[in-house]
């Protein structure tokens, strides 16, 4: 093959695909899993990918058309998933430039234009989400399938049939899958309007032939619908069209919270997604990953730069002309459409893509018409092409590198989320069935609580096809109550399900944790001792009795856990190991161990970064008779935070009620106790 016909043929579909490499491509081998993936990979493990039917339930019942097929081939390991979804992004690109090529087949530096800003526009930065959205970016590209048949059906009327069959087929699959596009169904006749204007002169006879085109899918449209609105009732209450419903009832108060939230949403689809890339506020150099980002967006926006250029030349043999004030006027009209009607469906059950972690998701749709309307504006603003393709090759630039750095910020939540479950598994070996884990804020960005919850259960084996899980995370503010928290030792029974999965267990059967890896601090499984640990918030100090250190078992029961896949191999022994394993060791009076730990601790040159963290070791110096070691690391621990002085206090006084120290060390002991201004009893 030629290279200009090569550059011609796959130029644009390779370029598309570079820029989402460049933006999304380079950190995936070090992404996890995060929010909704953690349910699917655990169902799709535990109960078998049959389950999705009754796991997407009346909810969303077609759903898993786009899973199961996924589940099969990626099975639970996440860089396939993260691949996978990159590849179906690439298809939906592709779709859309196929699709508005059909529309507007005399704009190709346009289109092209349109394409490379729908690849990479910041609004939507949940990319690592990859389980997840895979049914997104199936369900776009079929839409996109859909929109380009209708388009190219118009034009070519002997494949009129053939290509509005399969149109109808992936409009009716991707309206039963998910909602989230339904809005971008009514540009349909104002695309037709457009290429028929091409055509037929008389609008009459124009009019007549969009609606004869439009109507196969207007059919479909309307009969997807109509069963949608007859089985609202069983949509969970998050996704009853609230909006819709009650504006009959309180039209101007409805219709002025409408008109907000479509001021809101649209300020900031268009600018305050563009504000994000270039926010000052992030812009610290002295952090490597942000460096890094400003890199990539320089590197990506020349090499954007010097490809428009290069491709803008050499569709000038296929333009006869420069875009005219009626082409302008078309995309700017189309463009602000798609991005209104695009979030309708959002709108009409009360959501917003301003508010939320997650809630660049609502603005998916509209990244269609928002791209449309950025290059209209760019074609109105100015005719010459080299600042054109500056400010384009800008506009990608920016965007890639501010989703080098979303990423960053997502591959450090996997870096949290491996941390704290190796720590807990080097703490608990097993954890009994039953088991509920509490904490007093949420564990991790980017998971969430019922997530996190059903997260615990691919750590611990567990029998294949169960429904009830044996691990689940509570976290006590939002979960049990604050001010039902210190009811929680007389015994509370925890009934919890999401989706497939059920827990039961008693408060009683209960471990609290802390997890707050800065200020030095490991993961702590707390018990009852620790009352005295000022560093714990109210909450959690209040939930201590419950906390059951008998629920852990000291070995465990299978040696193909933790699994690789979802928690990274196993991190180099630092002093988090050694602190975890003479936890456990202590649990179980093995002193000794403890002990042992902790001289390879010190030989390794590890030392605890928090005072608390020091106890099992001074417990287990002294009662091994190693009073020196005791005496200092106490010496040291109360050096550095004082308040801890409580918590020696009790620790010295149980090791004096199991050892007698020799006599040279009794006044060593006793100055110590006095330093710590213990209460000692007669």
């Amino acid at each position: 093959m030629q290279p200009k016909k090569f550059s011609q043929s796959w130029g644009i579909p390779l370029a598309f695909l570079g820029v989402l490499m460049l933006s999304f491509g380079l950190m995936i081998p070090r992404l996890g899993f995060y929010w909704d993936d953690w349910p699917i990979i655990l169902a799709s493990r535990l109960q078998g990918v049959r389950t999705f039917w009754e796991y997407y339930g009346r909810e969303r019942p077609f759903n898993p058309l786009s899973v199961i097929p996924a589940a099969l081939l990626l099975g639970t390991k996440p860089l396939y998933w993260h691949l996978f979804a990159l590849f179906l992004r690439w298809l939906t690109v592709l779709g859309m430039y196929w699709s508005l090529k059909g529309l507007w087949p005399r704009q190709g530096r346009q289109v092209l234009g349109m394409a490379l800003l729908f690849a990479i526009y910041p609004i939507f930065i949940q990319q690592p989400v990859s389980a997840t959205f895979v049914t997104h970016w199936i369900v776009y590209t079929l839409f996109f399938y859909s929109l380009g048949t209708m388009l190219y059906a118009a034009r070519t009327p002997r494949l009129r049939w053939p290509l509005n069959l399969t149109g109808m087929v992936a409009q009716a699959l991707h309206m039963l899958i998910l909602e989230y596009f339904w809005g971008l169904e009514l540009l349909r006749p104002f695309l037709l309007w457009l290429v028929y204007t091409e055509s037929i002169q008389d609008k009459k006879q124009r009019l007549w032939a969009v609606l004869k085109a439009w109507a196969p899918y207007l059919f479909v449209y309307a009969g997807v619908i109509t069963w949608w609105f007859s089985n609202r009732n069983n949509l969970p209450e998050s996704n009853q069209p609230d909006a819709l419903l009650s504006i009959t009832a309180t039209p101007l108060q409805t219709g002025l919270h409408l008109v907000q939230v479509v001021l809101q949403d649209t300020i900031h689809n268009l600018a305050g997604a563009w504000y994000q890339t270039i926010d000052p506020a992030v812009l610290n150099l002295s952090d490597r990953s942000v460096a890094t980002s400003l890199a990539l967006a320089a590197f990506t926006a020349v090499l954007a730069f010097i490809f428009l250029l290069r491709q803008w030349k050499s569709e000038e043999e296929l333009s006869t002309s420069e875009p005219g004030r009626g082409w302008v006027g078309q995309a700017i009209l189309i463009g602000f459409l798609g991005t209104i009607v695009g979030s309708l469906p959002i709108w009409a059950i009360d959501r917003q893509s301003l508010f939320g972690l997650q809630s660049g998701r609502f603005a998916l749709a509209s990244m269609m018409g928002m791209s449309i309307l950025f290059v209209g504006l760019l074609e109105w603003f100015t005719p010459r092409r080299l600042p054109k393709a500056a400010l384009l090759a800008v506009m990608i630039g920016l965007a890639a590198g501010y989703h080098l750095r979303v990423a960053t910020s997502y591959y450090r939540s996997t870096l949290l989320q491996d941390q704290f479950y190796w720590q807990l598994y080097w703490r608990a070996p097993y954890i009994k069935p039953g088991t509920a884990i509490l904490s007093k804020d949420e564990l991790f960005i980017y998971v969430g609580r019922k997530p996190t919850a059903v997260t615990l259960n691919l750590l611990y084996p567990q029998p294949f096809g169960t429904r009830k899980v044996g691990y689940w995370f509570l976290e006590m503010d939002h979960d049990v109550g604050a001010k039902e928290v210190p009811k929680l030792a007389r015994g509370k029974v925890f009934d919890e399900s999401f989706r497939t999965f059920d827990f039961t267990g008693s408060s009683l059967d209960s471990l609290v944790i802390f997890y707050k890896p800065g200020a030095g601090r490991c993961l702590w499984v707390l018990s009852p001792n620790d009352v005295d640990n000022t560093q714990l918030p109210e909450v959690t100090q209040q939930a201590l009795p419950v906390s059951n250190l008998g629920r852990i078992e000291p070995e465990p029961i299978s040696g193909d856990y933790p699994v690789v896949d979802f928690f990274g191999a196993e991190p180099t022994h630092t002093w988090c190991y050694y602190y975890q394993k003479a936890e456990l060791a202590a649990q179980f009076g093995e002193w000794k161990k403890v002990v042992s730990l902790g001289d390879e601790a010190e030989q390794q040159g590890y030392a605890a970064g928090n005072p608390y963290e020091w106890l099992p070791f001074i417990e287990g110096y002294a009662l091994t008779e190693r009073w020196e070691e005791a005496l200092n690391r106490t010496q040291v621990a109360f050096e550095v935070d004082e308040a801890i002085a409580p918590r020696l206090c009790r620790v010295w006084a149980s090791v004096l009620a199991q050892e007698t120290p020799p006599n040279e060390q009794n006044a060593n002991i006793q100055q110590m106790q006095n330093q710590l201004q213990c209460i000692i009893d007669s």
